[in-house]
């Protein structure tokens, strides 16, 4: 059985939480996308070794009721005895880290990882063969779609922008690469999009439509 029991989309999650860019609202986004992080990589690992929920949950000694729900962008009730009866059924190991965080940082990030994902997408391509057009490792494009923290190398964020014809200075001020004063137009465009993406679904008309002005908006000089 595959994702399709999940009770909201992460898209949903930060519509309702997320309005405009309110900064008052941004401690709320950061809440559910942590929860929508959780959700998004236990599917993605799921789903990468080849197992459904219901054999997963056998592994970990649960119900698939129980790992659907460790899959919902809107559950808040992730344990780390959970996960790490997770990890090893999985063969990974859970690492926890502390970073400072800037809202504005996190919020650029988060959009570059989706905006990677919503692009390749687009394009019809498995992170696999996008990784053989960027003449990169599979696992550094797993990275991106799947870390908010992890920071593509510059020749990678170059053939990134070379081959989705998106200026490199600006993907790298989204990924946190670099700081550029000038890209910072672009934040509440970055928050926007974000609001609307969903990382598990097909792209819809709406997703489409979101992804194509953000784009356009990366490609006008500010």
């Amino acid at each position: 059985m595959k994702n399709e029991d999940k009770t909201q989309s992460a898209a949903a999650i930060l519509r309702r939480r997320y309005v405009g860019e309110d900064a008052d609202r941004r401690l709320d986004l950061e809440a559910e996308r942590v929860n929508s992080n959780v959700a998004q990589l236990i599917h993605d690992l799921r789903e990468e070794a080849e197992f459904t929920q219901a054999e997963l949950a056998g592994l970990v000694g649960t119900t698939q009721s129980v790992i659907s729900r460790l899959e919902s962008a809107d559950y808040d009730g992730h344990s780390l005895t959970m996960l790490d009866r997770i990890a090893k059924a999985l063969n990974r190991r859970v690492a926890i880290s502390l970073p400072h965080r800037d809202p504005n940082v996190t919020t650029a990030r988060y959009a570059f990882r989706e905006l990677m994902r919503a692009l390749r997408r687009q394009r019809g391509l498995t992170q696999a063969q996008l990784a053989e057009r960027l003449e990169v490792d599979t696992n550094e494009v797993a990275a991106i779609e799947r870390d908010s923290e992890f920071r593509p190398s510059p020749i990678m964020l170059h053939r990134i922008g070379e081959f989705f014809d998106i200026p490199v200075r600006k993907l790298a001020a989204l990924a946190g690469a670099i700081t550029d004063s000038a890209a910072d137009g672009l934040l509440g465009k970055a928050a926007a999009y974000a609001a609307q993406s969903d990382s598990i679904a097909k792209l819809s008309r709406e997703e489409r439509r979101a992804l194509d002005d953000f784009v356009r908006a990366l490609k006008t000089e500010l």
